[in-house]
């Protein structure tokens, strides 16, 4: 029997899918990555835009197509089954449903459909399976810290469908990380939705900082962590970051808005003034720190001038990615009930104007990298681009020609182009002043 795992969202889903293909490989299915050569199809699902349901949607009406040609059992997980549930079993293209929290149910579940039946099983997210992993390669990998949120954002579905914070204990994600360690991987990436919320919920003193100091014991060379909450960026965390020698100077920090009025009725937890001043404390204790943010633009109530306080607040930070995206209402959210009155050309001449604006301050940081020598860790090819592909410790992208041995490899760049999405250079020997 041969499987075939599709995902949609953030990197804690990429990583879930790995570990739907851990459990599906262990009860003896082929992991292949066409729906067209599988027996089974798992779509492995997000809530968090709007784009992402039609996109799902879009595909369960080609995998019905493909079940009238021959037998295809497909299964539904993650996010839209736990929020979706009555409007996913009405496509007749759905054999099963399983939640967020109950990956390792997934091959007796298959069993079922095969038998005819349509089980449903979406448990309450209560605690964090440990599951076999298929990693995606044998030199980068993902560890989940924690899954869920208690923050309630006014605008978010996450704790709705992934439910409330649920940190794994210190020792089991440190066992996890040496057994990384031993296998030769170079960088790991925790996660979690608010990663520095860690530990807050388990009352015995664990904190982000403290994970990340036991971390900076193990002999990874690079450690990173997504995503950040300005609300949980504590003055201990930031010390913890800047002291750790493997820990990558890159701080991916949310602030999804540059307008107090707005930041407040997203229940956002803090203000821009405090914003900046988390940015303004990691700066002067992590030199060269790369701070990366999302931004959603038109907030039910966002006015032109709130918008252009996100203008600002983006030239000020100096972020080295922005990710925009413009505001969709989602089920079962507080901002749901509130008038959606920004006009969707207004919300896209905004977004256009947010891209626009951080990619003139991508290009000013990236011209500044010019002719400096720096490690990469180079990840794959690009055939399109002939050229390899890689990151810096501070995660900016880096092409480059190169070798095929080269992939999963360190490797010595000096920069020489720059465009506001990546670095270009030639690999040298050893570092050049």
């Amino acid at each position: 029997m041969k499987a075939c795992v599709l995902t949609w969202g953030c990197q804690l889903n990429a990583h879930r899918s790995e570990e739907i293909e851990g459990v599906l490989e262990r009860a003896g299915y082929e992991i292949v990555s066409r729906p067209e050569e599988a027996d089974v199809v798992i779509l492995n699902t997000c809530m968090v835009r709007q784009r992402a349901e039609e996109k799902v949607v879009g595909r369960l009406g080609e995998l019905w197509h493909l079940k009238k040609r021959r037998p295809l059992v497909v299964g539904v997980g993650g996010c839209m089954s736990q929020g979706r549930k009555e409007e996913l079993l009405r496509y007749p293209a759905v054999d099963f449903l399983f939640g967020s929290a109950n990956a390792s149910e997934v091959p007796e579940l298959i069993e079922r459909a095969m038998r005819g039946e349509r089980p449903v099983s979406l448990p309450r997210p209560d605690r964090i399976e440990r599951l076999p992993v298929r990693r995606g390669n044998a030199f980068q990998a993902y560890v989940t810290i924690a899954e869920g949120c208690s923050h309630s954002c006014a605008y978010c579905i996450v704790p709705h469908v992934r439910g409330p914070l649920r940190s794994r204990p210190l020792p089991e994600v440190l066992a996890e990380l040496r057994e990384l360690a031993e296998a030769g991987y170079k960088e790991v990436t925790l996660l979690g939705q608010n990663v520095d919320a860690y530990g807050l919920d388990l009352r015995d003193g664990t904190n982000f900082a403290r994970l990340l100091r036991e971390v900076a014991r193990i002999p990874i060379p690079r450690i990173r962590f997504t995503s950040s909450h300005p609300a949980y960026m504590t003055d201990e965390t930031i010390a913890a970051i800047a002291e750790g020698g493997n820990i990558c100077e890159h701080v991916h920090l949310a602030v999804q808005s540059g307008s107090d009025r707005v930041l407040r009725a997203m229940r956002r937890g803090y203000t821009r003034e405090k914003f900046l001043r988390v940015v303004e404390k990691l700066r002067a204790a992590i030199p060269g720190v790369n701070i990366t943010t999302d931004i959603i633009v038109g907030f039910p109530g966002e006015t032109e001038e709130d918008f252009e306080e996100t203008l600002s607040l983006i030239r000020e930070a100096r972020f080295g990615t922005v990710y925009a995206a413009m505001y969709s209402p989602r089920p079962y959210t507080p901002a749901a009930e509130m008038p959606d009155d920004v006009p969707p050309a207004e919300k896209k001449r905004r977004l256009e104007e947010v891209l626009a604006e951080a990619r003139r301050i991508a290009q000013e940081i990236n011209e500044a990298k010019l002719g400096r020598t720096e490690e990469v860790l180079v990840e794959g090819y690009l055939a399109g681009k002939g050229l390899y592909h890689g990151k810096t410790r501070d995660m900016r992208t880096v092409l480059l020609p190169g070798d095929e041995e080269w992939v999963g490899e360190f490797v010595w760049v000096k920069f020489q182009r720059a465009t506001p999405g990546a670095l270009y250079g030639e690999a040298v020997k050893e570092p050049v002043a």
